[in-house]
């Protein structure tokens, strides 16, 4: 499976889960555990997907592994701790995988979670609506959250759009300062042009070390002097390089 950029990716999603909001109840089974497996094999989304665990743990360590052995008092209490939008997402998401991880998927088995959790529904039909009301539409708003305005804080994180603009800005005033330098070449910009464009598919360990990579070449090859390719490591990573003697 090859591996999308971020805006392939959002694409992508927003297809998929559209087919599973408006397709037959029979389908939702089938398409559903779908989505999950491509969200799970693909770099960015399945780091998203890690996010969520490790910024809900809290939410996820009170649901059972095994919705069978939980009493109704206890299915009420956690319903009732649903108090924001994301919160809910990620009761969505949580309650969803291990529905995906269940080996055998029978036609309502990720629908039927509206009859489990909220009681409602007489048909098939009304668990779907049920379903997508509290459980799909809730998980799809928190992953496009993940996508648009997540901030990045650890090295294995991908850019969300919201930081790649930041990282645009960075490198357009890193370019005005290298021309002030008379630095103006365009191999230079030509790096730095590819920089912007590698946010879309590098996480931000991967990242830093390309752009070492890039100006200590750069300054090795005497493009730029030592001094100016240590100036833009740090502007652009927060730390120096020792690289560079």
């Amino acid at each position: 499976m090859r591996q999308l950029t971020l805006n392939e990716l959002e694409n992508k999603f927003k297809d998929y889960i559209s087919d599973v909001e408006y397709c037959e109840f029979s389908e939702v089974s089938n398409k559903l555990t779908q989505l999950i497996y491509f969200l799970k094999h693909q770099d960015i989304s399945n780091r998203i997907l890690e996010r969520i665990e490790n910024d809900y743990s809290e939410i996820k360590t009170k649901l059972p592994s095994d919705f069978n052995n939980i009493k109704s008092s206890e299915k009420r209490v956690i319903i009732q701790s649903l108090l924001t939008p994301d919160i809910q997402g990620a009761f969505a998401y949580f309650t969803i995988l291990t529905k995906f991880n269940q080996e055998k998927k029978s036609t309502p088995h990720y629908i039927e979670l509206s009859r489990y959790w909220y009681d409602k529904g007489r048909d098939f039909h009304e668990y779907q609506r049920t379903f997508n009301n509290y459980f799909l539409t809730p998980f799809k708003d928190l992953f496009l959250w993940y996508i648009y305005e997540s901030n990045i804080v650890s090295d294995c994180d991908y850019f969300s759009h919201e930081s790649r603009d930041k990282i645009e800005e960075q490198l357009l005033e890193l370019k005005e300062m290298l021309i002030k330098q008379n630095y103006g070449q365009q191999v230079i910009f030509d790096e730095i042009d590819e920089l912007k464009e590698l946010t879309n598919r590098v996480n931000k360990k991967n990242w830093f070390e390309i752009i070492k990579g890039k100006f200590i070449d750069l300054a090795l090859s005497e493009i730029i002097s030592i001094e100016i390719a240590k100036t833009i490591i740090k502007t652009l990573t927060g730390s120096e390089t020792n690289l560079l003697k």
